[in-house]
């Protein structure tokens, strides 16, 4: 209960500094920017990758070809024409906001932690420095796993309720690794900083299941990325300045 409670309070406080039009102009950008660079891509791309999914999924032989064939045989033709575009969507529908958690983690975050940590968190000292490469490799490694994860369990989405619990876990995991790197990258050392995430990832992974539920709720979910930087900055600093008794944190 203490760790939702903490996680809920950090989404909360991330809502309020939301409210804020000097930062809700900032980090709406690489979202808005994100959506228009991948419905170009998918205006341009949507037909190749119809034809080449209907191949590959149907081929010449094999489960997918046989179910296709009965469906014919039964009076239903479309039945190519409908997995390619379903898959097609799964494949599609994650990229703007994942471009979008990648930018803000990478380019946005460090004008958030600065911003909210002069104005909130005075008191809790930089004792770390940023570093694009990290941070890229960070967002790079996590997407890398999101994108395997996410192929892999797409199958079990045919249970329909797995159908809106998997990616709500992928997408919590995601939402909480890059973010919580990001968050306290510039503010607690190297050691510092593996000792928060380990001790914090579960109700880190709360925060991150909390604001993925926003993702199921238009048009709340062009806000997830958003919302993410800003809470998951509140969450980090908080428990940083809680774990700093006597200049360390505690393991």
């Amino acid at each position: 209960m203490v760790g939702m409670e903490r996680a809920f309070t950090a989404l909360v406080r991330g809502m309020a500094s939301q409210l804020r039009p000097a930062m809700l102009g900032l980090l709406v950008v690489p979202l808005v920017l994100a959506l228009v660079f991948w419905i170009g891509i998918a205006w341009l791309a949507w037909d190749p990758l119809n034809e080449w999914l209907r191949g590959a999924i149907f081929g010449t032989s094999g489960a997918m070809h046989w179910i296709d064939a009965q469906s014919v045989r039964l009076g239903f033709d479309g039945m190519q024409a409908l997995v390619a575009f379903v898959v097609a969507m799964l494949l599609l529908l994650p990229m703007p906001f994942v471009t979008a958690l990648v930018v803000i983690g990478v380019m946005v975050m460090p004008v958030v932690t600065r911003q909210l940590g002069n104005r909130v968190y005075p008191d809790v000292v930089r004792r770390g420095s940023w570093s694009v490469t990290a941070s890229v490799w960070n967002a790079l490694s996590s997407v890398a796993i999101f994108i395997v994860g996410y192929l892999l369990t797409a199958p079990l989405w045919l249970i329909p309720p797995l159908a809106v619990v998997i990616p709500w876990l992928w997408w919590s995991w995601l939402t909480a690794r890059i973010m919580r790197f990001d968050s306290l990258v510039e503010h607690a050392d190297p050691a510092e900083r593996r000792a928060l995430i380990a001790k914090y990832r579960r109700q880190t992974f709360m925060l991150g299941g909390m604001l993925t539920v926003l993702n199921y709720i238009p048009p709340l979910f062009l806000l997830t990325p958003v919302l993410s930087a800003l809470a998951f900055v509140h969450f980090s600093l908080t428990a940083l300045r809680a774990e700093r008794g006597d200049g360390v944190v505690r393991q």
